[in-house]
C-alpha cells in the first residue's frame, strides 16, 4: 500500500499485507497419553532444546510413554525438512515442539 503525505516529496510505503486464509483444524488430540510415543522437536535456536526437555520430563513423570523421540530442525531459519516432518508424523502420536532464543 502506498500513502500520500502532506509532503508532496515524501512516499509512505506499507510493506505488509493481510493475513491468508488457512483452512486448517486442530489435530485429534488422544482420551490419554500412556503408552503413546512422544516427539520432542526444537527449532535450533539458542536454548530451544531446554523448553521441550523439560517437558518432556514434567511428562514421564505423569505418564508412560512407550518412546519419547527427539529431535531438531538442522537450521532456525528455514522450514523443517519434509524429511524430518515425515519422520515425526509417522512415528509420534504427540508432539511438542519449541521455538528458543
Amino acid at each position: 500500500m502506498v500513502s500520500q503525505t502532506a509532503n508532496p516529496g515524501m512516499v509512505i510505503l506499507d510493506p505488509t499485507s493481510p493475513p491468508l486464509a488457512v483452512h486448517a483444524r486442530l489435530a485429534t488430540r488422544p482420551s490419554d497419553l500412556n503408552g503413546k510415543v512422544l516427539g520432542l522437536l526444537n527449532n535450533s535456536k539458542l536454548n530451544a532444546a531446554n523448553l521441550p526437555d523439560e517437558v518432556g520430563e514434567l511428562l514421564s513423570e505423569r505418564y508412560q510413554f512407550a518412546k519419547v523421540i527427539k529431535g531438531s530442525k538442522p537450521n532456525a531459519s528455514t522450514p523443517c525438512p519434509e524429511a524430518i516432518v515425515k519422520e515425526f508424523a509417522a512415528s509420534c502420536d504427540v508432539l511438542v515442539t519449541s521455538n528458543g532464543d
